[in-house]
């Protein structure tokens, strides 16, 4: 009776590892505003002096494993950061009881709706030719990659409060423009 117990319980331990979620990007730390310094801007994304805060990288982009690559106005590579963002903050559970078949939790989604609106203001300004193709990647690319380091960071609630206080899509972008990340 105890062997079996034993067993099973193992069984249960070792299954409960194997459907563990490993981030596609690994070891962001620390979203607390900082104080920078010269020498850690020289492995960053932004030398702006007015970085609020900052989120450390440890690691690189992963290839996406699904099937399905999601086309974007701004081309191929950022199609697979955006593919990569909304396979990050987008969880689709299937369900068995009820009338749904399926429900989809939306990690962080104050910042999953800030960066579709940041998304869809500069759909808006190409089209109106407000703003330049080079402009509007380096922009989406920037929020990008602040948005899927966000995704598994703990203590955001700081930036995340600031977007929710964002009134425009251009004030959206300024709170992203105030991260800096670093590189390791």
């Amino acid at each position: 009776m105890k062997s079996k117990i034993l067993l099973s319980a193992i069984f249960a331990f070792i299954s409960l590892i194997s459907m563990a979620q490993q981030p596609d990007l690994v070891a962001m730390k620390s979203s607390v505003p900082k104080v920078s310094d010269e020498k850690s801007n020289n492995n960053s994304t932004n030398n702006r002096s007015s970085a609020k805060y900052t989120l450390e990288c440890y690691g690189s982009e992963s290839v996406l494993k699904n099937t399905y690559k999601e086309e974007h106005f701004l081309g191929d590579e950022m199609a697979n950061k955006w593919s990569l963002f909304i396979q990050n903050y987008k969880h689709e559970y299937e369900q068995t009881v009820g009338l749904s078949n399926s429900s989809v939790e939306i990690i962080k989604p104050t910042v999953f709706n800030a960066v579709n609106k940041v998304n869809n203001y500069l759909k808006k300004a190409l089209k109106k030719k407000d703003i330049d193709t080079a402009k509007a990647y380096a922009c989406l690319e920037h929020v990008l990659n602040c948005a899927n380091l966000i995704c598994y960071e703990e203590n955001t609630k700081d930036i995340e409060t600031e977007i929710k206080n964002a009134k425009s899509p251009e004030e959206m972008v300024k709170v992203f423009d105030s991260i800096r990340i670093v590189y390791h």
